[in-house]
């Protein structure tokens, strides 16, 4: 199953914010988004925390320093996605940020 496949777990007014790229709401726009990321192979994903907050962590498998070089926040209500923020194109926001992994 791919990442948008199950779209019961978004509220119908999902929203998206890919930081300094664009905006969606809705299940039926936001859904394209991973359709987009499915297409591409300069990614690879992992859990972690950014800020103490639960994140996503992004990194390109090709370079060999595994470093982060963006991350996604996720908000949840009542077990459903509200809220996606994909920072992947706002490499500032990595500068300050304080990030950990989830090892498992």
């Amino acid at each position: 199953m791919r990442a948008g496949d199950d779209l019961e777990l978004w509220i119908e007014d999902v929203q998206l914010d890919v930081v300094s790229r664009l905006r969606m709401r809705g299940k039926a726009d936001v859904s394209t988004y991973f359709g987009n990321y499915d297409r591409i192979s300069d990614w690879t994903l992992s859990l972690g925390s950014v800020d103490g907050r639960p994140a996503i962590l992004i990194r390109n498998p090709q370079e060999p320093d595994g470093a982060v070089r963006g991350f996604m926040l996720v908000e949840w209500q009542d077990e459903r996605v509200v809220q996606i923020r994909d920072f992947r194109y706002a490499p500032w926001c990595l500068v300050d940020a304080e990030i950990s992994t989830v090892e498992g």
